[in-house]
């Protein structure tokens, strides 16, 4: 049997070789993390517009199918939340200022012969906490067309009606013409 003998040169890493690869993969790993912030923002941003634009399709297609009404609320009852609700035809219930609270107004609505009631309003969707959405409420007439509110009473649109969908300093926007063609921009 041969005896082997090692050398320095077999040893192994040495402290300066294990010191100089840390050293690589931090600088490496600090230069990832505001790369991965901002795709990580940036999927926040189109998961909240794609949240809000279906939102808006939701409300059409009740307004159609259900033969009634629906208004899209926004930043309804905090900032980022939103709620598809019934358009009933009572100041009193339309104009509630608690008509997000879904302990008021439930979903799903109770189904009884009460107009005050709506049976149709949406859950309360709430958007992650660092989105901020703007823009007017919307209505959406059993025809399918649309329209927006003011001082709660449907006017037509002038022109298309964007919905602005904000994180930090980048927005996308959501487009609602009159005859209610959604788009997401």
């Amino acid at each position: 049997m041969r005896a082997t003998t090692r050398t320095q040169a077999d040893a192994g890493f040495s402290l300066s070789d294990l010191m100089m690869t840390v050293a690589v993969m931090a600088t490496m790993f600090a230069m990832a993390v505001p790369a991965a912030k901002d795709a990580v923002d940036g999927m926040r941003l189109s998961m909240a517009s794609r949240e809000v634009e279906r939102e808006l399709q939701t409300a059409r297609l009740k307004a159609v199918s259900a033969n009634r009404p629906m208004r899209v609320r926004l930043n309804c009852p905090a900032v980022g939340q939103l709620r598809v609700v019934e358009v009933t035809g009572v100041a009193t219930t339309d104009m509630a200022g608690n008509r997000c609270d879904e302990n008021v107004y439930p979903f799903p609505g109770p189904k009884d012969s009460d107009r005050t009631t709506p049976e149709h309003d949406g859950p309360l969707r709430r958007l992650h906490f660092s989105i901020a959405i703007s823009g007017q409420q919307l209505h959406f007439s059993p025809n399918g067309v649309t329209q927006q509110v003011v001082s709660g009473v449907p006017q037509p649109l002038t022109a298309d009606a964007t919905i602005t969908i904000t994180k930090g300093a980048t927005s996308k926007t959501v487009t609602v013409n009159a005859l209610g063609k959604i788009r997401l921009n």
